[in-house]
């Protein structure tokens, strides 16, 4: 009859199995916290992204309410409001984006499905749309029939025309929060060859003056939640998912978005390829 008091020795393997499923359990303690820590601080950052123009929209329908405020400051007072719900709207659009984004959804899986879609009159109205808030800094947005006629001439975009939309919107967004004070924006079209004397692709790019990007960070931007250094110590805050979202929408069209800097010259280009133009 075995010791009562006797230890029942555990086999070698069983010892390293016991050892790998506790790493493995810290591991995913670890991850598991810092998931929560990162979702926390996000949804803190949204908050406050939500809050600021809903503050200043209130801000102004308040002023407008005063009797004593004359009529030309209240017709600025309106502008204000408009620009703030613009602000406002896509933020909004960009985070109801990122769960199907995130999921990874096939283009079809979408409810609106491709159509056929003017890039310059997508273009023109988005322009028109940040045009208010681009003026509250003496910032002009122009953008360049000449060059939509010759890269697309009678063709059209075959997109989801919200989600290209959206794209468009978020370069255009961060040019006006970044570029220099009383600078133009110029939103463009061109033509991009593959390979010189081969088939060529076509983009939508947008070109502003301001904050230089680092080299080091370009390819960084596109991730989702960064900022560049330079960005932060303008504008503390931000999101950091505008240039993933654009980056996820074009991948879903089978394009791409490139990033050029030169100095206080910032070029974003979203990039389509032949199929989608038709």
């Amino acid at each position: 009859m075995p010791d009562a008091d006797a230890t029942i020795p555990i086999p070698p393997s069983l010892e390293d199995q016991i050892r790998e499923l506790h790493a493995e359990n810290v591991r995913l303690k670890a991850e598991l916290e810092e998931t929560q820590k990162t979702t926390s601080q996000y949804l803190q950052n949204v908050a406050h992204q939500l809050t600021a123009p809903l503050n200043a929209i209130k801000w102004s329908i308040e002023a407008i309410k005063d009797p004593v405020v004359t009529i030309p400051r209240k017709m600025k007072l309106l502008s204000s409001i408009y620009s703030q719900g613009t602000i406002l709207v896509h933020l909004i659009k960009n985070f109801s984006l990122m769960s199907n984004l995130e999921a990874d959804h096939e283009l079809g899986q979408f409810r609106e499905q491709p159509e056929r879609v003017d890039a310059f009159r997508l273009a023109v109205n988005l322009a028109n749309d940040f045009q208010p808030q681009a003026g509250e800094g003496g910032k002009k947005i122009i953008v360049n029939e000449d060059s939509f006629r010759t890269t697309f001439g009678s063709k059209s975009l075959l997109a989801v025309k919200n989600l290209v939309a959206q794209a468009l919107s978020n370069l255009l967004e961060n040019a006006v929060k970044y570029a220099d004070l009383k600078t133009t924006i110029e939103v463009e079209a061109a033509t991009l060859e593959v390979v010189p004397g081969t088939r060529s692709l076509s983009g939508i790019v947008v070109r502003s003056l301001g904050l230089p990007i680092s080299p080091k960070e370009v390819n960084q931007l596109i991730q989702r939640g960064f900022r560049g250094a330079t960005a932060r110590q303008k504008i503390p805050a931000g999101t950091g998912i505008g240039l993933y979202i654009a980056k996820r929408i074009m991948e879903l069209h089978q394009g791409s978005i490139i990033i050029q800097s030169k100095g206080k010259e910032s070029v974003f280009t979203l990039v389509f390829p032949d199929s989608r133009i038709k």
